[in-house]
């Protein structure tokens, strides 16, 4: 009996102990099922509603940890509000009254969930009004990506009344909502009016756009909304529409230079007064095309002469500024800055028997000895390039060498002299042995690389307007094996004049683009997954503009071909047709 009474004081224990600690029971089906909604105070739908005070209850307890980040109350209001959970019970109470006569909606989300599962209250929301109807009118649509074509998911909608002086940059929307993961979205229980509608990826939740960190795009005429309209699709992209600025001039050592807030995408300059005698230095952008400088020229006296230049600039939004700049120099003995440069294509890399090589340079390049860069087949055969296949830009910045090469013109130079050596009506089998001298010269010639080619450029070759220059290099390049790449031709039927055709990757990367192209071929396309993308020049102007919101100007249109397809290699896919 002893030994009987400490045991069941252990079985007491465990069991109060399993009665104090009870939790979610393990096993069985998951619940799925989604707290509902039996009452709400003010009901869906309430008219002429003048309190202050909401209170919701639900057939289960429920969570709502989340809704300060989840509510979206439209139209927009500064009215703070605080709430509290009750079991079944949600209760919200505002600081102050609704604006009169007006339409509000509470739409939760998922902001409201069950204490087990996290299941979230389907499709809660509530309309209501402070005045004797309910606003009606709604509005829906996509938001999709520009270049892409791809839906949206958690984008904003920003609808602005015309009659506010507000937008997506400067203030928080009148009604506003976000897209689900197909993009769409739709706004409900408007008011009659005309409105501004713009989209934006919203990253930091504050219902302002920041251009330069956030895709946007907007709709360019003002909307009438007597009725309700579907369809308002909008796309976006990233743009910085900032407005450009000039952020001061100076000398830097022995230069002048122009700083801007932003990449400069073109400029000219022009003298104040065109009588002054003093030429207009030579000049480039540099730094991101965020600077603009100007170089040294003998004919100014240090801290003496100035020149007053008007200079006008763009970015890549169209936002123009024009400013009034003195440039002067002052003698330094600060070395000047470091030339770079680069070359493209990289070295090592498979080319086309037609390719374009650009240089370019941190400097302009005033001495230039084209005839001293050369080409090469190995070392048996050297070329050398001419001034036809040449092209600089405006500030002798970046240099242009268009190339057209003979991809079999080393192996055939190679077969003729191999057959000199081998008199092959001489060689029956293996009756007859070469000469150990003719064997060692037909193995040399055997191990030749035909399809490489490399481009020379010795120290000198370019010389800056700081007198310093570019050290020798070389590049190797192979020719592409048509046996490793496929091709892809067709067809293009349309009514629009001007357009560009795009072959691009399944990343929406271009691989190759032609101008106004009625039929196709792209050569030399790596295996993998591709699809074509056409830019409409809708102005005809010969450019495809991408718009910008600052300007009201909209992007011209993109038509995306609507199949994916594999290109292998060694293989060609012919008479696609492209209908737009």
């Amino acid at each position: 009996m002893k030994h009987i009474f400490p045991f069941v004081i252990i079985l007491i224990a465990i069991f109060v102990y399993a009665c104090a600690n009870q939790g979610t029971p393990s096993g069985g089906p998951r619940d799925t099922i989604p707290p509902l909604l039996l009452e709400s105070n003010p009901t869906d739908k309430t008219i002429n509603f003048d309190g202050k005070e909401f209170s919701f209850e639900f057939n289960e307890r429920i969570n709502a940890d989340k809704l300060k980040q989840k509510l979206i109350i439209t139209p927009f209001t500064e009215n703070p509000y605080k709430f509290k959970v009750k079991k079944n019970d949600l209760y919200i109470e505002f600081e102050e009254k609704f604006e009169d006569s007006t339409t509000y909606t509470f739409n939760f989300a998922d902001g409201v969930v069950d204490v087990t599962e996290k299941n979230p209250v389907e499709n809660f929301s509530i309309a209501f009004s402070t005045g004797p109807f309910l606003d009606s009118i709604s509005i829906s649509g996509r938001i999709t990506n520009l270049y892409t074509n791809e839906n949206i998911d958690k984008a904003t909608i920003a609808v602005y009344s015309i009659k506010d002086t507000l937008d997506i940059l400067t203030g928080k929307p009148r009604y506003f909502a976000q897209t689900d993961t197909s993009g769409t979205y739709r706004i409900e229980n408007i008011k009659n009016g005309y409105y501004k509608i713009y989209a934006f990826e919203d990253a930091n939740n504050n219902l302002k756009c920041e251009p330069d960190e956030e895709s946007h795009g907007f709709i360019q005429d003002s909307v009438n909304l007597n009725t309700s309209q579907e369809n308002l699709d909008i796309k976006i992209q990233l743009l910085n529409i900032t407005p450009l600025k000039m952020v001061r001039s100076k000398k830097t050592g022995q230069y002048f230079d122009v700083l801007y807030n932003k990449y400069i995408e073109n400029y000219k300059i022009k003298k104040a007064d065109s009588t002054n005698q003093l030429d207009i230095p030579i000049n480039n952008i540099i730094k991101g095309r965020t600077t603009l400088r100007f170089y040294y020229d003998s004919l100014y006296t240090y801290d003496t002469d100035s020149l007053q230049l008007i200079i006008s600039a763009q970015d890549t939004v169209y936002n123009q500024i024009q400013d009034t700049v003195y440039i002067q120099f002052s003698e330094s003995k600060r070395k000047p800055e470091k030339l770079n440069s680069s070359l493209l294509p990289t070295d090592k890399s498979n080319i086309d028997p037609t390719f374009n090589m650009t240089f370019s340079f941190t400097k302009p390049i005033t001495q230039f000895t084209i005839d001293s860069m050369t080409y090469q087949y190995d070392t048996l055969y050297k070329y050398t390039f001419v001034d036809s296949v040449a092209t600089w830009n405006e500030n002798r910045t970046e240099l242009t060498l268009i190339n057209t090469l003979d991809k079999y013109f080393l192996q055939q130079q190679v077969d003729s002299l191999r057959n000199t050596l081998i008199d092959t009506t001489q060689l029956v089998s293996d009756s007859i042995a070469l000469d150990s001298i003719t064997q060692f010269k037909v193995n040399y010639l055997n191990k030749i690389k035909t399809e490489q080619v490399y481009m020379n450029f010795p120290h000198g070759t370019f010389i800056t307007i700081d007198q310093d220059t570019v050290e020798q290099f070389t590049r190797f390049y192979s020719f592409k094996d048509s046996e490793n790449f496929g091709k892809v031709s067709g067809q293009v039927t349309t009514q629009v004049p001007q357009y560009i055709l795009q072959l691009v990757n399944d990343k929406y990367k271009v691989i190759s683009e032609l101008q106004n192209a009625k039929t196709f071929t792209f050569s030399y396309i790596k295996p993998g997954k591709y699809t074509f993308r056409i830019l409409i020049d809708d102005n005809q102007d010969g450019a495809w503009e991408h718009g910008s919101m600052l300007q009201n100007q909209q992007e011209e249109s993109i038509y995306f071909y609507p199949e994916l397809f594999d290109i292998r290699a060694n293989w060609e896919i012919e008479n696609i047709e492209i209908t737009f």
